[in-house]
Order: structure tokens, then sequence, then C-alpha cells
């Protein structure tokens, strides 16, 4: 059975990697014992559905990440411990632009690969020896992010438009709970989150046209965006794979599914 259960999980892991905010939570058991460290390397595809302050000038999108860091964690206390997160991610709009009455201009925001940090702590009560509850608080910051797309309005004159995502932030508050097979763990349970950033859209229209909100030939207008929701609830397992190394598999549902994987070794 618990080979069945490896087999699984190791297949939703790489199938995770070749996909395409927040990375998973892990299960209230920390991975570093009281006093000593722990290394980890993961993955999360993060997708959401984010609403704007402004509806007049801006719509509702969906937007996903491709997430890659490495994690280490510290023993606070006994069941305690606190972790910080690097890593690499995208960013992805779907739609990023506006496209009525225009033609050449791409509809999707895209850019690549920048610099996240997160950071955490968590820890668990045992009520028995195969069951546990805990409380976790994870904080993220994003790098931010711009793509352009250029193209011709209806009156035929040139057109860029310019997107600017600007230090996208995350917050998690949640609550853990665990049940023991062997020394495999399953878990999962609620956690509340509030996801935003401020987003700023420019366009710039070619010699003798102008914009009939400026009466010039640019416009700049700019929104918070949050993501819809702020409950939602995640599950996962910790398989491990020898003494010190362990397999986590986790989705999430917020306002959209979620879904990552890390490898993580005790010292």
């Amino acid at each position: 059975m618990k080979k069945r259960v490896l087999v699984f999980a190791v297949l939703m892991l790489f199938a995770m990697g070749s996909a395409v905010y927040a990375g998973q939570f892990g299960p209230p058991e920390p991975a570093a014992k009281e006093g000593k460290a722990s290394l980890g390397v993961g993955y999360f595809y993060y997708s959401a559905k984010y609403k704007p302050k402004d509806t007049v000038n801006f719509r509702e999108f969906k937007g996903a990440q491709n997430q890659a860091y490495l994690q280490l964690g510290y023993g606070l206390a006994k069941n305690w411990e606190a972790y910080l997160r690097v890593g690499a991610a995208d960013d992805k709009a779907a739609p990023g632009f506006e496209t009525t009455d225009r033609s050449g201009i791409k509809s999707d925001f895209k850019d690549g690969y920048k610099p996240f940090g997160t950071i955490g702590v968590k820890g668990v009560f045992n009520i028995s020896n195969s069951f546990g509850i805990g409380p976790f608080f994870q904080a993220s910051l994003y790098s931010s992010y711009e793509d352009s797309t250029s193209g011709r309005v209806s009156t035929g004159s040139s057109e860029t438009q310019t997107v600017k995502v600007k230090n996208p932030k995350e917050i998690n508050l949640g609550i853990g709970l665990q049940g023991k097979i062997g020394e495999t763990i399953i878990y999962g349970g609620p956690v509340a989150y509030w996801v935003k950033n401020k987003t700023e859209w420019a366009g710039k229209l070619g010699a003798g046209t102008v914009y009939t909100a400026t009466g010039t030939n640019t416009y700049v207008v700019s929104t918070t965006y949050k993501e819809k929701n702020n409950i939602g609830g995640f599950a996962g397992i910790r398989i491990p794979l020898s003494k010190s190394l362990n397999l986590e598999v986790e989705g999430q549902l917020k306002s959209r599914f979620s879904m990552g994987g890390a490898l993580t070794y005790a010292f």
C-alpha cells in the first residue's frame, strides 16, 4: 500500500512540473527537529481569479504562476519551525491587454521568472500518536512584472500598451490537521488568505490620434487587484523516502485550484 501511494505521489509531482502566489504549506508537523535545520526544494503551480477596485477601466482576470524555490527551515522549539523560502516565479494574466476595436494587440500578459521570498512559521499539538493539529502563518513578497504589446486602433493609428504589476503580496493564516499512518502524514485544513497588487495600464497612440479621456496621445490608469474570496482549503501528503528525506505533494483550493510538491531533507 505504501509503495502504491509513493508511486502515485511521484507521478503527480512530475506531472505538475510539466504544467504550463503562495506555495505549499505542508503538514503541521515540522520537517526540522528542535535546534536543527531542514533543506527543501520545491515547485508550485499557482492559479487564481482577481478582481479590480476600479471596475470602469479594469476587468477581472485569471492569473497563474510557476514557482520554483529552495526552503531553509529551523526548529525553534519542540514541534515548532520557522522557515525561509527563496526562489523565482513567472507571471501570467488572461486577459491582460485591451483588444476591443484593435488589431494586432495580444490578449494575454506574460513576464518571465523573477525572484520572490517567503517567510513562515508553523507548529503542531499532538492530540495522540496518530493525530495532531496546529496553526501556521506564511507571507510572500514577489518582484514587479511588466509586459507590452503593439498594434492598431480602429482609426488606423498605431498603439503601444504597457502593463506593470507592482510587487504582489500575499498573506496566509490557517489551521492544519494531520493523521499518521506509520510515518506517512495525511493533512489538510482551512486557510484565510489576502493577495493583492497594484496594476498600471499605459497606452500611447501614434501621432495625430488622441484618447478621448485625456485629449492627448497618452493614457495611464492604475488600480489595486485582489484575489477573489478570502477563505480556502488545502490537503496533502508527506511520504518518507528515507529516515531524513521526505516527499510532499499538496493541493489548494482558493479562488482556483493550485498544486505543488517538494523534497525536504532534515539534518
